[in-house]
């Protein structure tokens, strides 16, 4: 029951996602953060098979990294999500990772952006997205609240619509989420929203 969502703001892209990691009908834990932090101004929300997930991302950040390394520039926004859609094409024809992305990113002149680029490497420029069950609600809820030139607080506060949403109405819905954020001061954790902590269970 995985739940990514994000949206452009006025001069930043906010992603948010659940934190439980789950396989069949157990939960193992719900501090799972699928947001990678892909440079010092790129996000990458994940969604998919566990190991695909963390797999892909990994790469990704890799690959990024060795560019800017090699090359002394870093990637613009729109370069980094052709990178990830190329590498999502190629590997369709061979062994393909079942993965999920929404990819926020800020460029001094292009802005805050956001990427939907699916498991079968399908590649949008959104200004708002979802992936898993959580996108039934929380797509809703943007499209009835979402405007172009919301300020943070606007856009936290319609996230936080969003995972009420979910909450209320998805029947197994994660309790947990990550909030992060990308502008012109670089990528980062902006806040957790949770409703159940992990506790160590004592040996008996």
């Amino acid at each position: 029951m995985e739940c990514v969502f994000g949206l452009v703001g006025n001069g930043f892209a906010i992603v948010a996602a659940d934190t439980s990691a789950v396989h069949s009908i157990l939960v193992h834990k719900n501090n799972e953060d699928k947001i990678m932090v892909l440079d010092s101004h790129k996000l990458i929300a994940a969604s998919g098979e566990p190991g695909d997930r963390v797999h892909f991302t990994e790469y990704a950040q890799k690959n990024v990294s060795l560019y800017q390394f090699r090359n002394g520039i870093p990637l613009t926004t729109a370069a980094a999500a052709n990178f990830i859609r190329r590498e999502l094409a190629t590997a369709l024809r061979k062994n393909p990772y079942s993965v999920n992305i929404l990819m926020a990113g800020y460029g001094k002149e292009a802005g805050a952006s956001l990427y939907y680029i699916d498991y079968i490497a399908t590649l949008h420029k959104v200004d708002k997205g979802a992936f898993g069950y959580g996108s039934y609600f929380s797509l809703s809820t943007m499209d009835r609240h979402y405007r172009s030139d919301m300020s943070v607080e606007e856009a936290i506060e319609l996230d936080d619509k969003c995972i009420r949403e979910i909450r209320s109405r998805l029947v197994i819905a994660p309790p947990n989420f990550v909030i992060k954020i990308v502008d012109k001061d670089g990528a980062r954790e902006h806040a957790w929203r949770q409703s159940v902590q992990d506790v160590t269970t004592a040996s008996v």
